[in-house]
């Protein structure tokens, strides 16, 4: 069978970051001639990029490898690579599951995984095994893409962790903070402005970090604001970032660009000084709280987005309803709760007062709910208001897509909307929720558009 017939399935598990990386392999295997198709079709290849942050990651992680490796049992020539942080997690103790693998990658040289699978079907004795130590790994890893699968495109800027937070595995499968070279980040938002995209989403494993191996507290903003200058981008955004990154002279920079998007996601985790320090989060509520007003006095209309964890360790009722009082506080338009889940091999999952499973479930239900509550209030203040939307889909004759502060909208439209097209719109009523995301109707203002179809990449 020719290349060109060959076929190729992805299964990315986890952060933002191995979205990236994952659509880098594509864009190299689609290039070589294969063609993709769904992770649960029969194929040629499948790639399983792993997580491995929680417990419930690291178990997601083998299920996607053995249902990848069950394709082998029908035909043993299908190819099965896995890698990512579970698989460098397992880097010293490969157990069977990982030694079924035909090829086996960690965290380093994901930028080879498209021409080991080449080699692999030109050769079957060549190279399998190509887990390594990635503790002294100091230098950025050359890794980029041309497009995106989403009508907004990530830019990964950043790999590595200096944190060391109690309940988190990654520094440990990342390595130390190690930032990209400014020029490499230009050039490639100049070849996705080139592709159509208007949107660029900066992310890292510790995207704040940006610039801390360089000596540059500075590089974050400055980066930011010289993408924004960048033609043809419209907007700029940034993944996860903790409070402690939102100081004045960083909001006052980033609040003289008008192609900043006033939307930002905060690391917050927790709402109480107790469970906070306990995690090593470096800060406590009174630094969280300094964030959110210094956000709001520099961009007024800021929608913020906002992670946290429930039933950490030795959480008490007063921890957890600290928790709920900062979401009620902050105004957060969305939060991403999660129960705490165990990892082997981390401070956390040592420590005494573990909770129970279901006094973790009954105060994420509950946490829920308030931020359901502080979404809604958050949207009904703003109908009226006119914002830009970026569409990401068009179905049954309306538009989707996000507003400047992050609003999810829903807008009927009487014409094809390209995605990727940023349109005007009026928000006119609110809300709903649907697989828990907000979403805000609103009224196209009118019908120009402002942007090119984007190229397929």
């Amino acid at each position: 069978m020719s290349i060109e017939k060959k076929t190729c399935a992805f299964m990315t598990l986890g952060c933002r970051v191995n979205q990236y990386e994952t659509q880098a392999i594509r864009e190299k295997l689609l290039s070589a001639g294969f063609t993709e198709v769904p992770f649960d079709s029969p194929s040629d290849v499948y790639v399983v990029n792993t997580c491995a942050v929680t417990g419930e990651s690291a178990r997601k992680s083998r299920q996607m490898i053995r249902r990848a490796l069950r394709h082998k049992e029908d035909d043993p020539g299908v190819i099965v690579c896995a890698a990512g942080c579970y698989t460098q997690g397992e880097r010293d103790k490969p157990d069977e599951l990982l030694s079924g693998l035909d090829l086996l990658f960690g965290n380093t040289e994901k930028s080879r995984i498209a021409d080991a699978i080449l080699s692999l079907l030109a050769d079957r004795y060549a190279q399998r095994n190509h887990l390594r130590e990635i503790g002294g790994e100091r230098v950025y890893e050359k890794i980029d893409v041309s497009g995106s699968v989403n009508a907004r495109a990530f830019l990964k800027i950043e790999d590595g962790c200096n944190s060391f937070c109690s309940y988190c595995f990654v520094p440990l499968v990342r390595g130390r903070v190690r930032s990209r070279p400014a020029e490499d980040v230009m050039a490639e938002a100049r070849r996705l402005c080139e592709n159509g995209y208007r949107e660029i989403v900066l992310t890292g494993i510790e995207t704040g970090a940006y610039g801390e191996d360089l000596g540059y507290p500075e590089a974050l903003a400055q980066l930011a604001l010289d993408l924004a200058k960048t033609p043809g981008v419209a907007r700029v955004r940034f993944s996860s970032l903790k409070p402690t990154v939102f100081t004045e002279a960083f909001c006052a920079a980033l609040s003289q660009e008008k192609r900043i998007m006033p939307h930002f996601h905060l690391s917050l985790q927790s709402g109480s000084d107790a469970v906070l320090s306990a995690m090593r989060r470096r800060y406590g509520r009174e630094e969280e709280e300094a964030a959110v007003a210094r956000i709001r006095r520099y961009f007024p209309d800021a929608g913020l987005s906002a992670d946290l964890i429930v039933g950490f360790p030795g959480e008490t009722d007063a921890d957890f309803n600290d928790s709920v009082s900062l979401v009620r506080s902050a105004g957060l338009l969305h939060t991403h709760i999660f129960p705490y889940s165990q990892r082997k091999g981390t401070t956390a999952s040592l420590l005494p007062g573990q909770i129970k499973p279901e006094v973790k479930k009954e105060r994420a239900a509950f946490l829920l709910n308030e931020a359901k509550l502080s979404s809604l209030r958050f949207a009904s203040e703003r109908v009226g208001k006119s914002y830009t939307v970026l569409c990401e889909k068009v179905e049954k004759g309306e538009a989707f897509g996000y507003t400047e502060n992050f609003i999810y909208t829903r807008t009927p439209v009487e014409r094809d909307v390209p995605t990727g097209e940023l349109f005007p719109v009026e928000l006119t009523a609110s809300c709903d929720f649907s697989v828990e995301t907000l979403i805000v109707r609103s009224m196209e203002k009118h019908s120009t558009s402002e942007s090119a179809p984007r190229k397929n990449c």
